[in-house]
């Protein structure tokens, strides 16, 4: 079996919750002796990514080429990238795709979440039935119409959605969705349809062993934050105001909020500055990958303080699974499906969403009682282990595409395999 992977960028240098999946998962499989291939479309981010990748090549033994070889380091130019080079290069890319399939049996063509691929892939199985196709969905996919936004990314995300449930959907052999909330829509759809796997976040424990040496510009003790300072999605606004409320009880601690830069970045500073704690919360800025599980790892507490929103619904938090990883106290929202994993007290310290008030006393429960919160620190760690662990969803993964490419097993008719809990 061999997995050609088509997607818009290269999920070993891209640092985000979705090249952290991605990564996990192509790695487990590729363990398991899975031959891997990555199609990488939107050229490179930067001159570093160009130098260290050059146009092909393999990292361990997951091999990958780059479509297109322009650097794309600017706003500007990866709009003209998008909107100008991309649909002169997907024409090629099928013919491409084509011959490895013409070639070679037994290939499944699993491509991102994009409106692009989901076209590329209708294509494909118009040209020939036979093709297997893959698709990894991780949130609904109207979410585009609950954000803040400009209207070029609403009607962005309205003609991804409105394909996909016309044409894109019908067009994958199988599909894997991170929630059970999401099963429940997909199941849904009108039949026939694809095969449907439950496959929970994941995460790759051997990226937070050691790290007991901290970031040169992170003094301990510290809070930590990692992800998008957007306050929609994530609440930073609301950790902010929550950490103002328990600061004079805990002097000696800072609050580090580590990401790039957002809309909402000038008024968290604006926030900072009035609650008098531009000593006590900095907003770092982004990481690179290899950095983070050392600020992790060094961390007294990790927050998230995500709201209740459609995405957290549909959605699961890459980052929870990170955090718990490290084996350090965490303090999270109730919101989506976190709780069916974590329980109060016990293996996370849980505030109710879009409430100050809550999350400060989340806050202040876990640093008032050090031995507990190692406690629960240690106890996340084992849900992490049980049911986001890379190694066991790379098993489940690599089953259901046993199954996919099985002719007498193979039927459209949607059917859920996960790993219950």
């Amino acid at each position: 079996m061999k997995i050609i992977y088509i997607g818009r960028f290269n999920p070993f240098f891209e640092n985000s919750a979705g090249a952290n999946r991605l990564r996990t998962l192509i790695e487990g499989l590729s363990d398991l002796g899975v031959n891997i291939c990555l199609r990488i479309t939107d050229g490179y981010h930067s001159q570093t990514e160009a130098a260290k990748f050059g146009s092909d090549g393999k990292l361990r033994e997951i091999s990958y080429r780059y479509q297109c070889k322009l650097i794309h380091d600017k706003l500007w130019r990866r709009r003209i990238n998008k909107f100008l080079l991309l649909p002169i290069l997907y024409p090629s890319l099928l013919r491409i795709i084509k011959k490895d399939i013409e070639k070679e049996h037994n290939i499944i063509v699993w491509t991102e979440c994009d409106y692009s691929f989901f076209k590329l892939v209708v294509k494909l199985k118009e040209c020939n039935p036979d093709i297997k196709s893959f698709l990894e969905v991780n949130e609904f996919f109207d979410i585009h119409r609950f954000k803040k936004g400009r209207l070029i990314h609403k009607l962005e995300g309205e003609k991804r959605a409105n394909y996909f449930i016309r044409k894109g959907y019908y067009a994958y052999d199988g599909i894997a969705l991170m929630t059970k909330t999401l099963m429940k829509q997909f199941m849904e759809f009108p039949q026939p349809g694809p095969m449907l796997l439950h496959l929970p976040m994941t995460v790759d424990f051997g990226r937070f062993k050691g790290f007991r040496n901290t970031c040169i510009d992170f003094d301990k003790p510290y809070i930590a934050f990692i992800g998008v300072m957007d306050d929609q999605k994530e609440g930073i606004n609301i950790l902010i105001q929550a950490f103002a409320q328990v600061a004079d009880e805990f002097p000696m601690c800072k609050l580090y909020l580590v990401g790039s830069w957002n809309y909402d970045t000038p008024a968290h500073l604006r926030l900072i500055s009035e609650l008098k704690l531009n000593d006590r919360v900095f907003w770092k800025g982004e990481y690179p990958r290899d950095d983070i599980p050392s600020i992790l790892v060094n961390a007294c507490l990790l927050v998230l303080p995500r709201p209740n929103s459609k995405q957290a619904q549909g959605g699961f938090p890459t980052k929870l699974g990170e955090y718990l990883a490290t084996g350090n106290p965490v303090c999270a929202t109730r919101v989506g499906e976190i709780p069916n994993y974590l329980v109060d007290g016990e293996s996370v310290f849980f505030a109710e969403p879009d409430s100050v008030k809550s999350l400060a006393s989340s806050i202040r429960r876990a640093l008032s009682n050090p031995k507990t919160a190692i406690h629960v620190g240690l106890n996340g760690r084992k849900v992490a282990e049980k049911f986001f662990n890379k190694d066991k969803q790379a098993l489940a993964l690599n089953d259901f595409f046993k199954v996919m490419s099985d002719e007498k097993k193979m039927f459209k008719n949607p059917i859920s395999i996960g790993i219950n809990h």
